[in-house]
């Protein structure tokens, strides 16, 4: 009894929205919010209360809304609407190639890395390019230019691994006519690396204005394409469709261990130039 009625003086005192009530008048207890405070029912009729949660990511008009009030200390709504954007191309660039890409090279990251709860390899793909964003690490997260609604993908990492990356990509050259896309990069190994890794490239389209009609063409090579460069060649030519503008072509390289024990390396990216 007593501690209903606290319960009834608090609400009294606190509510000001009026969505809090008492069941069973004063001898019952709290059903919805009450101010800071949420009154709930639990399995077989047991009542509780909770603290009510003010969101740290708002993601409707509403939350927005209640931020301006002052009720909300994060992030704005145009900013959840940024980072709804990177999620749409993260999911788009996921649905592009699933057998020859993510079932290859993201799966054997997440076996790898299993975790406490297991999650598709696609979905591995998307958490390691979203955690930066999400976790505010500028400097790997994916950038969105609200100017032009476009998506830079030189932070994008079409493959991750414990195995030492190329330190940048030197230059990635496309020429219009012939379709042969010429990429270099350092030779050079410090940690696990070694000359004999073979190398993988990916080379995509820019997101074009309209995110929601953007369809990636996703290029592919490495050892299941016939390739037999390796990191001490420096250089690996892809051979693209002739006519594309090089400017609009992102190039990725990775590598992979030749023995298979280490796995794969983190990708480096460059925007193609022209011959």
């Amino acid at each position: 009894m007593f501690k209903q009625l606290l319960v009834w003086i608090y609400t009294m005192l606190a509510s000001e929205d009026g969505f809090a009530q008492l069941a069973n008048k004063i001898l019952g207890d709290p059903i919805g919010k009450i101010a800071y405070a949420v009154g709930a029912k639990w399995k077989a009729g047991k009542y509780y209360i909770r603290s009510r949660i003010f969101p740290a990511q708002r993601g409707t008009i509403k939350d927005e809304a209640l931020y301006e009030q002052g009720n909300y200390p994060a992030m704005s709504y145009k900013q959840m609407n940024i980072r709804r954007a990177v999620l749409q191309v993260l999911g788009t660039l996921g649905r592009v190639n699933l057998v020859n890409w993510i079932n290859i090279v993201w799966k054997d990251y997440n076996d790898r890395h299993p975790g406490a709860n297991p999650i598709t390899n696609m979905n591995q793909m998307v958490k390691a390019n979203a955690s930066p964003l999400y976790f505010s690490l500028p400097d790997r997260a994916i950038k969105y230019n609200e100017s032009t609604n476009t998506i830079d993908l030189t932070k994008f990492l079409a493959s991750k691994g414990d195995l030492e990356p190329a330190p940048s990509i030197t230059t990635a050259i496309y020429n219009t006519e012939t379709g042969a896309l010429i990429i270099t990069f350092p030779e050079n190994h410090i940690t696990n690396g070694a000359g004999t890794d073979l190398v993988y490239a990916i080379v995509l389209k820019k997101p074009v204005l309209d995110i929601t009609t953007w369809k990636p063409t996703l290029f592919l090579f490495g050892p299941t394409r016939g390739n037999t460069k390796t990191r001490a060649d420096g250089t690996v030519t892809v051979t693209l469709p002739e006519g594309l503008t090089a400017t609009s072509l992102y190039a990725y390289i990775f590598f992979k261990d030749a023995a298979g024990t280490i796995g794969y390396s983190d990708s480096v990216a460059k925007i193609c130039s022209a011959a």
